[in-house]
C-alpha cells in the first residue's frame, strides 16, 4: 500500500516540477528520507525518486544542489546490487551534462565518487568514473592530469583484459595526444585502439568515434579524401544513435574536407543532401560561408564569415586550425598574384591591392621569403619588396659533387685494398 502511494506521489511530483517547483522537491524528499524497502518494488520507486529529484535540479540548474544529493545518497546505494549502484551514480552525473558551466563542478563531484568507490572496493564503478573523469580534464584542457590518469588506466586495463574500457581508454589518449599536437602519439594510440576493438563487439557510439578521430589525424597529414571517407562512417554512426551535435559536428569536418580540397560543387551537394536538411544551423551556414569566401579567393568575404561565425568555427579547435591554414594559403596565393607583375613594389600598395593591414603583409612576405616560396628582399627603411626572378640550379655544382663523391669511393677502396697488404 504504502508503494502505491509513493508511486502516485511520485506522478503528483513529476507533474509539479515545472510550475511547483518546491512542493515536488519536498515530495520527493520525503520520499527519500525513508530507507529503500527490501522487495524489487519499493526500491525501484525509491530510484525513480532519486533521478527524478535529480532531474528537477538540472531543469532548474541547481548544480550545487545535485552534487549534493550525490554525494547523500551514495551510502544509501550501498544497499543495492553493485550493478545497480554503478548505474545509478553515473546517471546522477550525466544529469551535470545539461547544466552549461559546470566543468569544476563535476570533476569535484566525480574525484569525491572515486573515493567512495575505492571505499567500498567498487572496482568496475571506479575505472568508469575514472574515464569520465579524463573526458572532464580534457574538456577543461589539463591534458596532462589526463594523461596521468590515462596511463593508469592503460596497464589496470591490459592487466584485466578489459577490451572494451581499455579501446575507450586508448581512443581518450589519442585525442589528447592529437589536441597536445603529437599526432605520432596519437596514430599510435588510436592503431591500438583499433587493434582492440577487432576482438570485441564495439557500439555503434564508440566506433563513430574511432571514425572521427581516424578522420582527424588523416586531415592533419593533408590527406583529406580519406579524411571524408572517415568522416562519412562517423557521420552515419552518430546518426543512427540520434546523437546531433556529433553528426552536426561529422558533417562539419566533411565540408571542411571539401573546402581544403577547393571542390565546391561538392560541397554544395553535401548542403543540398537529406543530413545537411536534417542537421541545418549556425554552424553549417558558417562552413558555408567559408566556402564562398574560398571559392572566390575574397580574403575579405574570408574574415567576413570569420567575423560573423566565430562562435561556430572558433569554438572547435580542429575546425578552427585547419581554417588557419587556408587562410595562410588564400593569402600567399593572392600576394603572389600581386607581387608576380613587378621586381620592386612598395609594401604599402601589396596591402592595398589585398585589404589587409601593412604590417601584417610584411610579416607574411618575410614568412614568404624565409620559406622559399619565392626569391626576394624586403627593404623596411624605403618600405619596398624587391623580387628577384629565380636563377635555375647550376647542374656544373651537381656534376662536381658527384664526382667528388665517385673519387672518395676510388680512395677509400684503394686504402682498405693497402691496408688488407700490410696485414
Amino acid at each position: 500500500m504504502a508503494a502505491e502511494d509513493n508511486a502516485k506521489r511520485i506522478e503528483e511530483a513529476k507533474a509539479l516540477s515545472k510550475e511547483q517547483p518546491a512542493k515536488a522537491e519536498q515530495i520527493y524528499k520525503d520520499i527519500l528520507s525513508k530507507p529503500p524497502g527490501t522487495n524489487d518494488r519499493a526500491a525501484r520507486e525509491f530510484e525513480n525518486a532519486l533521478m527524478g529529484l535529480g532531474e528537477l535540479y538540472r531543469d532548474h540548474k541547481r548544480t550545487q544542489d545535485l552534487a549534493t544529493l550525490i554525494q547523500q545518497t551514495r551510502d544509501v546505494l550501498t544497499s543495492f546490487a553493485r550493478a545497480k549502484t554503478a548505474k545509478l551514480v553515473r546517471q546522477l552525473l550525466d544529469l551535470f551534462t545539461a547544466i552549461p558551466n559546470t566543468t569544476d563542478t563535476q570533476i569535484s563531484v566525480t574525484k569525491s565518487c572515486i573515493d567512495w568507490a575505492v571505499s567500498q572496493r567498487q572496482g568496475f564503478l571506479r575505472q568508469g568514473l575514472e574515464v569520465r573523469l579524463v573526458g572532464l580534464h580534457m574538456a577543461k584542457q589539463s591534458y596532462y592530469d589526463a594523461l596521468t590518469l590515462i596511463n593508469g588506466l592503460l596497464k589496470e586495463l591490459k592487466r584485466l583484459d578489459d577490451k572494451l574500457v581499455l579501446v575507450e581508454v586508448q581512443l581518450l589518449e589519442s585525442r589528447v595526444y592529437h589536441a597536445l599536437g603529437n599526432v605520432p602519439k596519437g596514430r599510435a594510440a588510436l592503431t591500438s585502439a583499433r587493434t582492440s576493438a577487432a576482438s570485441v563487439y564495439c557500439p555503434p557510439l564508440l566506433q563513430a568515434g574511432l571514425d572521427m578521430q581516424s578522420g582527424q589525424l588523416h586531415a592533419e597529414d593533408s590527406d583529406f579524401n580519406t579524411a571524408y571517407s572517415y568522416f562519412i562512417e562517423a557521420m552515419e554512426g552518430y546518426h543512427s544513435q540520434d546523437n546531433p551535435v556529433k553528426a552536426t559536428s561529422a558533417l562539419q569536418y566533411m565540408l571542411l574536407c571539401k573546402i581544403m580540397v577547393n571542390s565546391k560543387d561538392d560541397v554544395d551537394q553535401l548542403m543540398a543532401g537529406k543530413h545537411a536538411l536534417k542537421y541545418a544551423g549556425g554552424k553549417l551556414d558558417a562552413m558555408k560561408a567559408v566556402a564562398r569566401a574560398h571559392s572566390n579567393r575574397s580574403l575579405e568575404e574570408y574574415e567576413t564569415a570569420l567575423h560573423t561565425y566565430r562562435y561556430e568555427l572558433g569554438s572547435d579547435r580542429f575546425i578552427a586550425s585547419h581554417l588557419r591554414r587556408l587562410y595562410d594559403s588564400m593569402l600567399e596565393q593572392n600576394l603572389i598574384k600581386v607581387i608576380e607583375p613587378f621586381s620592386r613594389v612598395e609594401i604599402s600598395h601589396v596591402a592595398s591591392m589585398v585589404g589587409l593591414d601593412e604590417q601584417q603583409v610584411e610579416r607574411k612576405l618575410g614568412q614568404m621569403i624565409l620559406d622559399r616560396v619565392f626569391v626576394g628582399v624586403l627593404d623596411q627603411g624605403a618600405g619596398v619588396l624587391i623580387v628577384f626572378e629565380e636563377s635555375e640550379r647550376d647542374k656544373g655544382y651537381d656534376a662536381a659533387l658527384e664526382t667528388i663523391g665517385k673519387l672518395g669511393n676510388v680512395v677509400e677502396t684503394l686504402y682498405n685494398g693497402q691496408a688488407a697488404l700490410l696485414e
